[in-house]
């Protein structure tokens, strides 16, 4: 084939070429719905993202017990939980959202309890909650003591705060004292072998009481 013919046919394949490219359209820009969707789909969820981090109640967010909640709260020289030493009864009862069993309030002196924790009182002088008394392991007083704890182990949790008398009841048994701010206080009581059989906490009077209402 001669040089001229070759050239042309060169030319012309190019032509035809140029001509096809002009005449397809340009390609669509993906939908940026799709884009997201797609996206979503390949990348794995974060369960973690969107998580709401949980919250340990502190003791003034806890109710009382005898109520549907759990409480983790202390017994102390302010009160247990959401109940605070000099409250009324019907403060007392609002706070912890349920009702005191004990005798009416006509009584000057009353020690009522919560029907979910019978033993666990609350004792009322004039209508202010002054002292709770506690006969269960379940519930534990502020430093660490509770019931069935052996003397020796009070001693070590509260070396240096406490005073010891002898039981006014019981033979060879002990009171074991903290004293707190303003007259407020604990006492661990024990039997003859040295075991917690309960303790209390509250503000004097009533605190050093050793019979509560009698």
């Amino acid at each position: 084939m001669s040089r001229p013919l070759v050239l042309c046919a060169l030319l012309s394949l190019s032509l035809a070429a140029c001509q096809q490219s002009a005449q397809e359209p340009p390609a669509a820009a993906p939908d940026a719905a799709d884009t997201a969707t797609a996206d979503a789909q390949s990348t794995p969820l974060d369960s973690s993202a969107n998580a709401v981090p949980l919250k340990r109640p502190s003791a003034t967010d806890v109710p009382m017990p005898g109520t549907a909640a759990v409480t983790a709260a202390t017994v102390g020289t302010a009160g247990y939980g959401v109940l605070r030493f000099g409250m009324s009864r019907d403060e007392a009862e609002q706070a912890a959202g349920a009702a005191f069993n004990g005798p009416t309030k006509d009584s000057t002196c009353k020690q009522l309890r919560s029907s979910g924790q019978p033993d666990v009182s609350y004792l009322f002088e004039s209508d202010r909650l002054q002292r709770i008394d506690v006969k269960t392991p379940d519930v534990m007083a502020d430093g660490g003591g509770h019931v069935g704890m052996q003397v020796e182990d009070i001693r070590t949790l509260y070396a240096g705060k406490l005073t010891e008398l002898p039981h006014k009841y019981v033979k060879g048994g002990l009171y074991l004292k903290v004293a707190g701010k303003n007259g407020s206080g604990l006492i661990f009581e024990t039997d003859a072998s040295g075991k917690v059989t309960s303790f209390r906490a509250g503000i004097a009077p009533a605190l050093d009481d050793v019979e509560g209402c009698s």
